[in-house]
């Protein structure tokens, strides 16, 4: 259980860490100029920590765990890789097949980042629970 808790506190931290370095400096304008009239003036602060509340524990369980016992940072990096392509697939293909106008450069862009942060998070969940545990 410890492990556990150790390795979810370095997922949330990273996750955390890179998502606002993301999203407040490096792509501050991208999602805006793609999504124009659709972003809120302000993001929904509440609704987005429930995100992180939940994702972090799903990078845990399904990546960070399972390379904690294989003792293999790869097995992370793979394992946070898939589920971050996974999740952020899920949102935005559904968007593209739902949704009129929505753009696919965002999508790609936005699967491509998902797919970084997951992987990233799962290795800073393992290296936490590598160092703590």
């Amino acid at each position: 259980m410890k492990t556990a808790l150790v390795a979810y506190a370095g997922s949330f931290a990273t996750l955390l860490v890179l998502d606002a370095i993301w999203l407040g400096l490096v792509a501050r304008t991208f999602y805006r100029d793609q999504l124009g009239e659709l972003m809120l003036p302000q993001p929904a602060f509440g609704i987005a920590a429930l995100f992180y509340l939940f994702f972090a524990v799903a990078v845990v369980v399904l990546a960070v765990l399972p390379a904690v016992n294989a003792a293999s940072l790869g097995t992370a990096l793979a394992y946070g890789a898939i589920l971050g392509l996974a999740a952020y697939g899920t949102y935005d293909i559904t968007n593209l097949s739902t949704l009129k106008n929505w753009p696919v450069t965002m999508s790609l862009v936005d699967m491509a980042w998902g797919t970084f942060v997951t992987a990233a998070t799962a290795a800073g969940g393992y290296a936490a629970a590598r160092a703590f545990s």
